[in-house]
């Protein structure tokens, strides 16, 4: 906050206790940031000791969380009634409702999600009137692939009355790092279009790849994550063990953000090693950097290739400078910048091909059919209503 690297911060039970929670959302309000708590409260049955410090988590079965809570009237009430509390406790500037994860869209699923939002915006407008209110939408990439379930879905969550979502899309491991297939990134444009286009604010709540594509159709932000999450600047090498069992996944952040913001190359070595592809062209995007030096201790081909502390500083600057991208551009002038960035990622991963090989990992097609995606869900009437949405 101090440094510009950041308009605020999105706070997690799951990373920090009640009272450390408190404290660090003083120090953001005071720099006049932004906060907000998710109350990740729709992954039961997995072990996250700092929650239990949460009286709604705790008291409502913690680890061992219990359905009844959301389904019974008096429950649910008391719920949303103790996730309330602490985030004035925390005194965020917007509320955030709790949600279950949906991993499919049933009827009782989606009507469990209709009442415990409802609950919350009931408590919300009883103890708060007026205050910004976003509610929880955790579902599954395979879930808004499909059309007809994706329409169930906002047919259901656009007759809630919110300022906006909270959106996070679960993608299986192996469609990650990057999302591709024209059609999955298109379902989840689609959706992101249809929120703006019903007049909602959507943030979303993790640090996503297509950050880009969002903004390009109008979202309001997103959140930077964390050291494990691969959806952004990351880059995934694999060191042997010294058991001799294999290897694991290790993952660094880059001194510059690679391929135009876009998505960071995944075998660092190969492109280190190459002398018919030179690395200053990556860096060429943002000479302004405050991280001009290398964060590794040692060169990428030597082993015990280690980051220094500033990575993860860099990590979070590198998320500020998308959304500082597109700040204060009409909705015309972001789509005009997405596109851009776009090509010139797909230009880069070109060249990377042509001079190293093929990575692995990602392909120049990524992009292209980021592009076509991106293409086909603006209709000249989407734009001109998501333009009288935006600011």
């Amino acid at each position: 906050m101090d440094d510009d690297y950041a308009d605020g911060v999105i706070l997690s039970p799951s990373d920090y206790e009640y009272g450390d929670t408190k404290s660090l959302a003083r120090d953001v309000n005071r720099k006049d940031g932004v906060v907000l708590f998710d109350p990740q409260y729709y992954i039961p049955r997995t072990e996250r000791p700092a929650s239990n410090s949460y009286p709604y988590f705790k008291q409502s079965g913690g680890d061992n969380f219990e359905t009844v809570v959301v389904t019974n009237n008096k429950n649910r009430r008391e719920l949303c009634e103790q996730i309330w509390e602490v985030q004035h406790q925390i005194d965020v500037d917007a509320y955030i409702a709790p949600a279950r994860f949906l991993d499919t869209f049933s009827d009782t699923k989606l009507t469990q999600w209709e009442l415990l939002t409802k609950t919350f915006v009931e408590v919300v407008e009883d103890k708060d009137p007026g205050a910004e209110i976003f509610a929880s939408l955790p579902v599954a990439g395979a879930s808004i692939n499909d059309d007809e379930q994706r329409s169930k879905l906002l047919d259901i969550v656009t007759k809630i009355d919110v300022t906006g979502f909270y959106v996070s899309v679960e993608y299986p491991r192996y469609r990650q790092n990057p999302i591709f297939g024209f059609e999955e990134v298109k379902a989840y444009l689609d959706l992101l279009k249809n929120l703006r286009y019903n007049w909602y604010d959507v943030v979303l709540g993790h640090s996503d790849q297509i950050a880009h594509l969002g903004f390009g159709l109008g979202i309001n932000a997103f959140g930077s994550g964390h050291y494990k999450n691969t959806r952004a600047f990351d880059t995934d090498r694999w060191i042997p063990q010294d058991s001799g069992g294999g290897s694991a996944g290790i993952y660094w952040y880059y001194s510059e953000p690679l391929m135009n913001e876009m998505q960071v190359e995944q075998d660092m070595q190969a492109l280190y090693s190459s002398n018919s592809f030179s690395l200053e062209k990556l860096r060429l995007k943002n000479p302004t950097s405050p991280f001009a030096r290398e964060l590794f201790v040692r060169e990428p081909e030597e082993p015990e290739w280690t980051y220094k502390n500033d990575s993860w500083d860099h990590y979070i600057w590198s998320c500020h400078q998308i959304a500082k991208e597109y700040k204060g551009l009409t909705l015309e002038e972001r789509i005009n910048r997405t596109q851009e960035n776009l090509r010139n990622a797909a230009e880069i991963y070109s060249e990377i091909e042509e001079a190293i090989g093929p990575r692995e990992n990602i392909q120049s097609e990524t992009y292209e059919d980021w592009m076509a995606a991106f293409d086909s869900t603006l209709t000249d009437r989407d734009v001109n209503v998501i333009s009288r949405v935006m600011p």
